[in-house]
């Protein structure tokens, strides 16, 4: 089963072939071309000829078909590809798709509304929901554009993600293959697969001063005691002169509630000097003279420095008439234990927003503590907290902010707990400062918790005033940029299985990858090796799939093995060597109308593809226009050879070109030096000669002597 053509209806990619454009066929490669036609009531498809080149099964078991859509950059190949998705995609067009099974069985699915289905030869139709299911979108392009394509093969960014839980993400489909027994096999077939051994988890180091800046730049936690006096007793005389304290005025009202207030602003300093006593505890200092935040030489004691650092940034709260009695940071900071500490900073931040549920927690509870989580959330669930509005603020406001930061700081405490149990069960390999997760050594499960657990807090934590980054996982032996690439991709195609394997969704026995630049900022090396890895890889991946149902005959019981088919965008020459070039779609676009046109590869175009020449690829104008050397080697041998050429009294010769670079003798003979082309470089070194050598006697003589001493040289080597 193979998808062998396309047909893109006439004014359905206007922006990129036309106001109006004529209705496209795409052939990709297989028995047949096909020529697909539209009219005002049917859709046409004839066999326009026949692919005297197919060759059944080229790309082994397991994989029908492999097509490449190629173009200049911005030239239109990710809106085909993306046409090709269609149903999954939020910029759906309504295209017409030909299936062949067999040299006499095809099948199709037509989107084109109110349209009939004619062709010289018998075909049936398949079932839209089938098709839907079977195509996979996939782009290494982290956008969130992507949203719009409904990729399951990506990375997909809502917007609200920060890079740490993108990074999570796909770190994290990395180690499920990695575990996953289908690497063996993986291996086997692909002995270059890529592949991490040991990841390291450390607590990420901060500057001290990242965390001041804050404050600083932004004006937040400010140290300047009388204006937040002042706001305070601004807001006691409203409320007093708006009889809200009736029944409430008496001595210890006075004295506990406000005075007390008054006496702690007065007497407590700006944030950035609670920054300045948090690192002076004993059990966080380090001696060694720099700025970073943790000595890096305990991973929990790193934890705890950090984690509370963030708390101290986060603490800054709008003046509402909910808030209690704020308390001495002092006190919170001189406690013996990270529980008692955390606890402490926890009471802080449900008293700054709610004075009267807070103490409601602690006389239900006799203590504010994360630990009695649930019952804290009952408590400020309670409605009658919801009705209350003061000087323009409502309770129920307060009360979510409330559950907001319980939820959390019982995020950050799971994720503590979690932490201390690895260490303390000795899940993982401990090296000081760092958690060495090693793949083949360690339960997966306690990696996948982990990373559950961080996610969660970064989820949690995504409006705090400065970027939560509490944890860095990195590899022990760091992949290449290409490796990565390449382990990333399977990765995403390997997650899609898993997911199918756990739905309740039919398996079909026919899969669509449609993949956009796939190999997109891979090394050479990789590029070059790409093709062979998915032709080895794909099918060992959807092998984990068993297939229940057929893509062309979903009321069959009876279907054939898995076979997956891949279209890919490309513009790069190494990756197209090993496509034929029946199987590649090349666009160009009209110089003078700056609209884009599919080429007829058989009559319009000169170029080989499968096996060919990387140098003759490059050298043509789908890949590079203008040859292929850099533009500024190019830009600058060229105003060389103005230099060297260049007759002021000459105005009759076009090329007799005025240099734009300050040019002496002894820049042009540097530069010459280093050309590398040797033909380019006898060339230039001719018109210096002419220009200087031939008319500068001595240093004509020096030439002749260097000359004369290499020769002498060669000689003595002879003898």
């Amino acid at each position: 089963m193979r998808l062998a053509a396309v047909y893109l209806p006439k004014d359905v990619l206007p922006h990129l072939f036309g106001e109006n454009h004529k209705g496209l066929t795409l052939n990709f490669g297989g028995i047949n071309n096909y020529d697909i036609i539209e009219n005002s009531e049917a859709i046409e498809v004839r066999v326009a000829s026949v692919n005297e080149n197919f060759i059944p099964n080229f790309w082994g078991e397991g994989i029908s078909n492999i097509s490449a859509i190629v173009g200049r950059n911005g030239i239109g190949k990710t809106s085909i590809l993306r046409a090709l998705h269609s149903i999954g995609d939020k910029k759906k067009k309504d295209v017409f798709y030909l299936f062949e099974e067999t040299e006499e069985s095809w099948y199709y699915y037509n989107e084109l509304k109110n349209k009939n289905v004619t062709a010289e030869f018998e075909i049936k139709k398949i079932n839209s929901e089938a098709l839907s299911s079977v195509r996979q979108y996939y782009t290494p392009i982290v956008d969130i554009e992507q949203i719009n394509a409904l990729s399951q093969l990506g990375i997909v960014s809502t917007g609200e993600e920060n890079l740490g839980q993108l990074y999570n993400k796909q770190l994290l489909q990395d180690v499920i293959l990695l575990n996953d027994p289908v690497k063996n096999t993986l291996k086997t077939v692909y002995p270059d697969f890529p592949e991490y051994t040991e990841l390291a988890i450390k607590i990420t180091q901060h500057r001290k001063f990242d965390f001041k800046n804050v404050y600083a730049t932004a004006n937040l936690g400010s140290q300047d005691r009388v204006t937040v006096l002042k706001t305070y007793i601004e807001s006691d005389l409203r409320d007093l002169e708006e009889g809200k304290w009736k029944g409430l005025i008496g001595s210890d009202f006075i004295k506990g509630n406000i005075l007390e207030r008054y006496i702690n602003i007065i007497n407590s300093s700006g944030l950035n000097s609670m920054f300045d006593q948090l690192w002076a505890q004993k059990k966080y200092s380090h001696d060694d003279g720099n700025d970073k935040l943790h000595g890096a030489s305990d991973f929990m004691q790193n934890f705890e420095v950090t984690l509370f650092t963030y708390f101290i940034l986060d603490a800054t709260f709008p003046q509402t008439p909910f808030q209690g009695t704020t308390g001495n940071f002092q006190s919170i900071i001189d406690k013996d234990s990270f529980e008692a500490i955390f606890d402490a900073f926890f009471d802080l931040y449900m008293l700054s927003i709610y004075g009267i549920v807070r103490d409601e927690i602690e006389s239900k509870l006799e203590r504010v503590s994360i630990k009695d989580y649930h019952k804290i959330k009952e408590i400020i669930n309670d409605d009658r907290h919801k009705k209350w509005t003061q000087s323009g603020f409502k309770s129920s406001d307060a009360v979510e902010l409330m559950l907001r930061y319980l939820d959390r700081f019982k995020a950050f405490f799971d994720l503590y707990t979690y932490l201390n149990k690895l260490i303390s069960e000795n899940k993982f390999e401990i090296k000081e400062d760092s958690l060495i997760y090693k793949l083949e050594n360690h339960n997966k499960k306690d990696f996948y918790d982990l990373i559950d657990l961080y996610n969660k807090v970064l989820s949690e934590a995504n409006n705090f005033v400065y970027t939560l980054d509490l944890l860095t996982i990195r590899s022990v032996y760091p992949l290449s940029s290409g490796e990565k690439a390449l382990l990333n991709f399977f990765a995403r195609i390997n997650n899609r299985i898993n997911k199918q394997n756990s739905s309740n969704h039919p398996t079909f026995n026919y899969y669509l990858l449609l993949l956009d630049e796939p190999e997109l900022g891979y090394h050479p090396v990789w590029k070059r090796k790409f093709i062979d890895a998915i032709t080895k890889s794909i099918p060992v991946l959807f092998s984990k799939l068993n297939p229940n149902r057929n893509l062309f005959d979903t009321e069959s019981k009876e279907f054939s093995d898995l076979k997956t088919q891949i279209i890919f965008t490309t513009h790069d020459p190494l990756t197209l060597s090993d496509i034929p070039i029946d199987n590649v779609t090349f666009i160009d676009r009209n110089a003078d109308t700056n609209k884009s046109f599919i080429v007829n590869h058989n009559e319009d175009i000169d170029l080989a593809t499968f096996g060919a020449n990387v140098h003759d690829l490059l050298a043509h104008s789908f890949f590079l226009e203008n040859g292929f050397m850099g533009e500024f080697a190019e830009g600058l041998i060229t105003d060389l050879i103005n230099y060297l050429t260049y007759d002021k009294d000459d105005n009759i010769s076009e090329s007799n070109q005025r240099p734009k670079k300050e040019w002496d003798n002894q820049l042009a003979e540097k530069v010459i030096n280093i050309i590398d082309e040797p033909l380019i470089k006898e060339r230039v070194q001719s018109l210096y000669n002419k220009k200087v050598l031939y008319y500068d006697k001595e240093l004509l003589r020096l030439k002749i002597k260097q000359l004369n001493n290499q020769l002498k040289k060669l000689d003595n080597e002879e003898d």
